[in-house]
């Protein structure tokens, strides 16, 4: 399936500027670069979390590579396979000796278009990160390729790439996989819709992603796509497996976290730039989802947190936050 031609500019240097991270992770699903795949040394950690709209997949060739997901640890093995969405906030906390990762952007119309298996769907789009059963699925040699014939001008061998990605992922349902955090107990398993219904998720997807800092309905994203309420619950379950309500409240959610771990910022200042509109409508449901006050969380996590182990203040350092999901591995560091 060929990408198509729109592409959202966001600023190019989005990643670096100090109010970045006030982009909200709903807006980044209309960010519809095509594939992106890079073989590059990992950082020796990433000061602050950030987010970006796409699937992101992983191969630390050489060792393990440790990211933490909002306050979870996560170990990626060496020569195993991890598929995350990136719009979850992450960070690289360490690298152990890897010198050579794999690092794939897949944007989400892309990955929800392939016929993959839906408890696959199911696991990425809850924030779950999976991690291929098996070793060396993929050879590093096949990635360089994948790397260079996606920079080459050749249309038919980036639909080759696409496909040969798309049979990786396969492979993966195939031999199996581990979930490397716990299931939420929400996940449905209904079937993906079709093409001409996936059309119409895209632009619910697109018409949040324009409103992300408004109060949103169902009945107001149903209207962008002119569909009764009912029927566009029923397409948007089936295509990203979680209800309207639950993708908007679980990057609203998410998104908190990142701003309570990594900034200063006010809980009125939170709420206002999470979407929640109030700080009672926010404390109500953070503590619902999380189980915690926003206060609490802020206090446990940076209680219990690895940076100042490693020299690092991310409530003052100016990389943080959302980007465009471009250099947030390379930057500042030699390309192999």
């Amino acid at each position: 399936m060929n990408m198509p031609s729109r592409i959202i500019k966001l600023p190019e240097n989005l990643q670096e500027q100090s109010g970045s991270e006030q982009i909200s992770p709903l807006s980044l699903s209309l960010d519809a670069r095509p594939i992106n795949v890079n073989v590059q040394q990992p950082p020796e950690n990433m000061p602050a979390y950030h987010w970006h709209g796409h699937i992101e997949i992983n191969i630390p060739f050489d060792d393990d590579v440790e990211y933490i997901f909002n306050e979870n640890n996560t170990v990626i093995r060496a020569g195993h396979i991890g598929i995350f969405w990136a719009s979850v906030p992450h960070r690289l906390i360490d690298k152990r000796h890897c010198q050579t990762m794999a690092v794939f952007d897949i944007p989400v119309y892309q990955f929800l278009s392939w016929q993959l298996s839906q408890n696959l769907i199911n696991h990425i789009t809850h924030g779950i990160i999976i991690q291929s059963k098996n070793p060396h699925l993929v050879s590093l040699f096949e990635v360089r390729r994948w790397e260079k014939e996606l920079k080459s001008e050749d249309p038919n061998r980036h639909q080759l790439v696409y496909d040969e990605i798309q049979l990786m992922i396969k492979r993966i349902s195939l031999d199996g996989w581990r979930l490397l955090l716990e299931l939420p107990k929400t996940v449905s398993h209904q079937t993906s819709g079709s093409r001409h219904a996936q059309n119409y998720v895209r632009t619910m997807l697109d018409y949040i992603a324009n409103h992300y800092n408004e109060q949103l309905t169902v009945q107001s994203v149903a209207g962008a796509v002119g569909l009764n309420s009912n029927y566009a619950m029923g397409l948007f379950q089936s295509a990203m497996q979680l209800t309207i309500k639950q993708y908007i409240m679980m990057m609203r959610i998410n998104h908190a976290k990142a701003l309570l771990s990594d900034t200063n910022k006010s809980m009125l200042d939170i709420s206002l730039t999470t979407g929640f509109g109030s700080i009672s409508r926010f404390y109500d449901n953070f503590l619902k989802y999380t189980g915690l006050s926003p206060n609490k969380y802020r206090k446990q996590i940076r209680a219990k947190d690895s940076w100042s182990a490693q020299g690092l203040i991310p409530t003052s350092h100016s990389v943080k936050g959302a980007s465009t999901g471009e250099k947030l591995i390379t930057k500042n560091i030699r390309q192999l």
